[in-house]
């Protein structure tokens, strides 16, 4: 039963070692078993999360596991790209360290980040860019193909950037205004014992001066009996 529920992860670990092994074959020169090896790279993407799913067996280090993989992926077609004369990619490259950057601080701070929207349509389009990206030092016709993509996904990672800029801005906002309450219930709390402090001592010192008015009285009393 361990097992059954350990596939998607053990997917999601075979999909990493591909990735490497894909980029080192790539740069070594044998295309056929580099092109495999990302073709599984991107099969095994859809069923991890399918599989998890289907077996019910979602576990935190997949979740962990599953953005980890992507990275991977991605730096295993960005950074022979890069080795091999595609200097477009170095773009590509720090846009995506920018967005990740910013998704791993707010989750550090936050412990929380959100998929925007926009930040899934640049994954889907950055694909093919890097694909095409890749084998364009290759295959110089695929320029052709590359180029278009290329524009478009950086065009798409900049709008990200501005997105996830305005996401941890919110959630910086939202914890100021958190704090400002707080501090103003605390504010209100002290008033509120100040008030509280003061009445008690209003009402002791009244009770005093009562019983000091009624222990007079009793003595006066007694003094005009005798």
């Amino acid at each position: 039963m361990k097992i059954i529920k350990n596939i998607p992860n053990m997917l999601t670990v075979s999909r990493i070692v591909s990735c490497i092994l894909g980029a080192l074959f790539l740069v070594t020169g044998n295309i056929p078993v580099s092109v495999g090896l990302y073709l599984y790279g991107a099969v095994s993407d859809a069923f991890d999360g399918f599989l998890a799913r289907k077996l019910n067996a979602t576990t935190e280090l997949g979740k962990k596991l599953d953005p980890v993989s992507d990275k991977i992926y991605a730096l295993s077609l960005i950074m022979p790209s890069i080795i091999l004369g595609n200097y477009f990619m170095i773009l590509t490259l720090f846009l995506e360290a920018i967005i990740s950057g910013i998704n791993i601080y707010s989750n550090h701070k936050h412990n929380k980040v959100y998929t925007e929207k926009i930040g899934k349509i640049k994954t889907i389009m950055l694909f093919p860019t890097m694909i095409t990206g890749l084998f364009s030092t290759i295959y110089p016709k695929l320029l052709l193909l590359f180029l278009p993509s290329f524009f478009i996904s950086t065009k798409l990672q900049i709008e990200s950037v501005k997105t996830y800029c305005k996401q941890l801005s919110n959630y910086n906002n939202t914890n100021n205004n958190l704090i400002k309450k707080d501090d103003k219930f605390e504010e209100e709390d002290k008033e509120v014992d100040n008030v509280l402090d003061k009445e008690i001592v209003i009402n002791y010192n009244k009770n005093n001066s009562s019983n000091k008015c009624k222990r007079l009285i009793r003595k006066k009393d007694n003094n005009d009996r005798y």
